[in-house]
C-alpha cells in the first residue's frame, strides 16, 4: 500500500453509485481499499451498510459537521489526496504513484487530472517532455483544461491543499461549498503553481450526472431514467443490481460529464431501458417548442422593462431617497425579494423550505401600510438603473416572472421603500458607498441593539459593522428553515429590551419577526445582508459574477 497518498471520497445518499466508483477505482488504478476514506453523509431511508461490507478495507466515515470532519481528513492525510465523488466511475488504466511521482518531480504541476485526455477537446498546448503526459498552463482558455481546483479525480499535494484551506474565509458545509472556494476571480492568488498534467492519450473517468443529493449548487442532471436516491437505494440493497463497469468503460466520452445513457446496470431493470431514454429525449425536445413561445414572451418583456414601461406602476423609493427617509424617520421596516417570492409562490429556497403559514403571512404583510412601519421590495426590480453591476444588471433583467407577481400583490397606494438598501455594495457598481456607510453607520452608531440571526452567520465577518454600537446582544437561531422554530425564535426575541434595536437576519422569517416586533412596541429593521455587505466593502472585495453568487448563497 501507498502511505504517501490518499484518497478522500463524499458520498451522501448514493450507495449504488458509489459501489460504482469503488469498483472502478480499484479495477482500474493501483488504489488499495486501504487507502481509501469515505465520508458519507447520512440520508433518511438510504442504506450503506451492504456497500460497507463489500468494501470492509475501507474507512467509512460518518458526517458530523462538513468542515470539520474534512480538515481532520486532510490533516491526517499522506503527502498526496485525491478527492472524489460518488456520481464518478473510472474508464482507463492509471497509476496514482506514476502521478504523484510527476508531482514530485515537477514542482510548478498543481495536480495531475485523471479526468482529462485528449479525447477531451479542445487540448491546450503541452508543455511535457514526457511522451505519456500532457502538461498545460491551467490559466487558459479551454474549457475544462482551466477549472484546475476539482473533487472528482485529481491528485493534489496535501501541503497546497491544507494552505488553500486555511485561507479559506466562507463556511465549506459540503463538497460543493468546498469546491466553489476557488473561483477565476481568486484563482490566481490562492493556487501558486501555474500548470496541471494528466495522462495525454485519453481521460481515465466519467461523471454520471443522473441526480442531485443537495439543494445549495443547483447543478444539472440527467433524469431520463428512474435515477432518484431512492429507486437507486432499492436497486442496490432489494435487487442486488450494479452499474456495469465494463460496459461503461467501453463506452468512448468526449465530455467529462455524461448522461444516462452512461448509467449502464448489470442486470436489466424496469424503468432504466434504451427506450425510455429516446422517449424522454424525444419529449424533451417537444417540451422545448412548447416553451418557444414563452420565450418570445420573456423577450417581449425584458425589452419592455429596459425602456422603462415598469416605473410607474408602483411607488418605489430609490435607495438614496430611502436612506434619506431612514435619516429622517424612525421606523420598522421589512424587505422582500426574489426569495420571498418564491415562497409566496409555493417554492422553496435553498435556506427554507416552503411553509403555507409562511407564505400567507408574507402576501399580507406586503399589503401592510401602518405608521411606524415601511415595506421594501427592490427599486430596480421595476426601473432600469444604469450604475448596476452586472451580474444584477443580467438579475434584473430576467425578473418576468417576479415583476408579474408585485405589480399584482402590492398596492398602488403605498409607497415602498428600497429592498437594497441593505446590499449596495453588492448591487451598485459605481456608488458613494464611502457617503452610504458612512451615514448607514451613524444610523447604529451609539444604539444598543439586538441581532437575531442564524447561527454561525456572523462568525467571520473581519469587519463588525455593529462595533459603532453602545451594546450589542444576540439571539441565535436556525440559519436553515428557520420559520420551523417561528415561536421559540418569537419568545427569545421577546426578552429584549424595547429600547434595543432589533436587528434581524433570518431570510424570509425575518419579515414576520419584524412585524411582530412592530406590533408589540419595538423597532425593528428587516437587515439582511448589511453585516455582510460592509465586511465586503471593506475588504475591497471583487464584484465579479461568482462572487456575488458566493456571496448570496447560505451562509
Amino acid at each position: 500500500m501507498n502511505k504517501e497518498i490518499s484518497i478522500i471520497v463524499f458520498s451522501k445518499g448514493r450507495p449504488l453509485q458509489m459501489h460504482a466508483y469503488l469498483e472502478s477505482l480499484l479495477k482500474f488504478s493501483d488504489a488499495e481499499q486501504e487507502m481509501i476514506q469515505v465520508l458519507y453523509c447520512e440520508t433518511e431511508k438510504i442504506r450503506y451498510e451492504k456497500l460497507m461490507q463489500n468494501f470492509p478495507r475501507v474507512q467509512w466515515i460518518k458526517e458530523c459537521k462538513f468542515e470539520t470532519d474534512l480538515r481532520k481528513l486532510i490533516a491526517n492525510a499522506g503527502k498526496y489526496i485525491m478527492f472524489g465523488c460518488d456520481d464518478v466511475v473510472f474508464t482507463r488504466k492509471f497509476s496514482l504513484a506514476q502521478a504523484a511521482q510527476y508531482l514530485q518531480e515537477h514542482s510548478q504541476v498543481f495536480g495531475y487530472s485523471m479526468r482529462l485526455g485528449e479525447n477531451i477537446k479542445p487540448v491546450p498546448v503541452n508543455l511535457s517532455e514526457d511522451a505519456a503526459v500532457l502538461e498545460w498552463k491551467w490559466d487558459c482558455e479551454e474549457p475544462h483544461y482551466n477549472y484546475p481546483w476539482e473533487l472528482d479525480c485529481t491528485l493534489y499535494r496535501s501541503e497546497d491543499v491544507l494552505r488553500m484551506l486555511e485561507e479559506e474565509e466562507n463556511p465549506i458545509k459540503n463538497p460543493n461549498y468546498y469546491e466553489a472556494m476557488i473561483t477565476p476571480d481568486n484563482r490566481s492568488k490562492r493556487i501558486t503553481r501555474p500548470n496541471m498534467a494528466c495522462n495525454k492519450k485519453s481521460g481515465c473517468a466519467v461523471v454520471i450526472t443522473v441526480n442531485r443529493v443537495q439543494e445549495t449548487h443547483q447543478n444539472g442532471y440527467d433524469d431520463s431514467m428512474l435515477t432518484d436516491i431512492y429507486s437507486l437505494d432499492r436497486l442496490y440493497n432489494d435487487e442486488d443490481n450494479t452499474l456495469d463497469i465494463e460496459k461503461i468503460s467501453a463506452m468512448d466520452n468526449s465530455v467529462i460529464h455524461v448522461g444516462a445513457e452512461y448509467f449502464q446496470l448489470r442486470k436489466a431493470a424496469k424503468g432504466y431501458s434504451k427506450k425510455k431514454l429516446i422517449r424522454k429525449r424525444i419529449k424533451t425536445i417537444s417540451g422545448k417548442l412548447m416553451r418557444f413561445p414563452k420565450r418570445v414572451y420573456r423577450h417581449m418583456e425584458r425589452r419592455r422593462y429596459e425602456r422603462g414601461g415598469y416605473a410607474k406602476r408602483l411607488d418605489i423609493l430609490n435607495t438614496e431617497d430611502t436612506l434619506k427617509l431612514m435619516e429622517s424617520e424612525a421606523f420598522s421596516f421589512l424587505r422582500y425579494g426574489d426569495g420571498e417570492i418564491a415562497i409566496m409562490n409555493g417554492e422553496s429556497i435553498p435556506f427554507q423550505e416552503y411553509d403555507e403559514r409562511l407564505a400567507k403571512r408574507l402576501k399580507k404583510l406586503l399589503k401592510t401600510d401602518k405608521k411606524g412601519l415601511r415595506i421594501g421590495i427592490p427599486y430596480y426590480y421595476m426601473t432600469p438603473v444604469k450604475n448596476l453591476n452586472d451580474f444584477v444588471s443580467k438579475f434584473a433583467k430576467s425578473l418576468a416572472a417576479q415583476r408579474k407577481f408585485l405589480c399584482k400583490y402590492c398596492r398602488q397606494d403605498i409607497t415602498y421603500i428600497d429592498t437594497a438598501i441593505t446590499q449596495v455594495y453588492q448591487t451598485y457598481k459605481k456608488y458613494d458607498f464611502k457617503d452610504y456607510y458612512q451615514r448607514m453607520q451613524n444610523l447604529l452608531k451609539n444604539r444598543s441593539i439586538t441581532i437575531i440571526c442564524g447561527e454561525g452567520v456572523l462568525d467571520r465577518l473581519e469587519y463588525k459593522a455593529f462595533d459603532v454600537c453602545k451594546a450589542v446582544t444576540f439571539v441565535t437561531a436556525p440559519s436553515m428553515n428557520a420559520y420551523a422554530d417561528y415561536e421559540d425564535i418569537l419568545n427569545a426575541a421577546l426578552k429584549t429590551d424595547k429600547k434595543n434595536l432589533v436587528c434581524v437576519i433570518l431570510g424570509p422569517t425575518a419579515k414576520v419577526l419584524v412585524y411582530d416586533l412592530y406590533k408589540r412596541g419595538y423597532q425593528a429593521w428587516d437587515l439582511g445582508h448589511y453585516f455582510k455587505d460592509y465586511d465586503s466593502y471593506m475588504k475591497k472585495r471583487p464584484r465579479t459574477d461568482a462572487e456575488i453568487t458566493q456571496f448570496y448563497k447560505p451562509d
